[in-house]
Formats: structure tokens, C-alpha cells, sequence
């Protein structure tokens, strides 16, 4: 089983509402290393998208989007969730300190 940390970039299956298909979406871990080790084999997660032209106000730009191995310049949406880990298709990357920074900034 992969091991995660807070800020890695993952790849997740997202299930659409009316099938039993899924969909690969970006996301960034964002429990911590006690709850990502816990028995339940779950994590916390920010949902990352692409669509930068329709940022709401209080949604934030990842500046290193490269570094955190995503395709195209991202940001963070405002949409939290608890996943299985074996939605997880694939490991990405890692935030950079600026866009880790930028996030624990936000969320104060």
C-alpha cells in the first residue's frame, strides 16, 4: 500500500452521480501523518482543479503547479472530502512550500 503525507498531490477516482463510472480528478492530502496511518484507511482531501478563469474569490492559486506534478496550472476548490484510499489511482507529487504556506495561511 502507497503511504501518503500532508501535501502530496494525488490522482483520485471521482464517481459520477448517475453511473457507476468514476472520473481521475487532482487532489492534495491534507490530514496529517496520525490520521493518514490510521486503521480506518482514509484520508482527508482537497479537490484541485484547472479551471482558473472560474476561481472564486477565496480560492487559491497553486503557483509551483510543475513541482506538484499537475498538467496545467491549478488552483485549490473549496471542496473537502474524507476517501478511501483505494480511490487513489496515483501519487503525483508534492506541494511546494509557497503553495503549502499559501494554503495553512487560508485556512486560519
Amino acid at each position: 500500500m502507497i503511504n501518503f503525507c500532508k501535501y502530496d498531490t494525488i490522482v483520485v477516482k471521482f464517481p459520477f452521480a448517475s453511473s457507476l463510472k468514476y472520473k481521475a480528478r487532482p487532489a492534495v492530502v491534507i490530514s496529517n501523518q496520525f490520521y493518514n496511518n490510521n486503521s480506518r484507511n482514509s484520508l482527508l482531501i482537497l479537490a484541485i482543479s484547472s479551471k482558473v478563469d472560474s476561481k472564486l474569490e477565496f480560492e487559491i492559486e497553486i503557483t509551483d503547479w510543475k513541482e506538484a506534478g499537475l498538467l496545467k496550472p491549478s488552483i485549490f476548490k473549496s471542496s473537502i472530502a474524507t476517501i478511501e484510499k483505494d480511490f487513489v489511482i496515483t501519487k503525483l507529487g508534492k506541494l511546494s512550500y509557497n503553495d503549502s504556506n499559501k494554503y495553512r495561511k487560508t485556512i486560519k
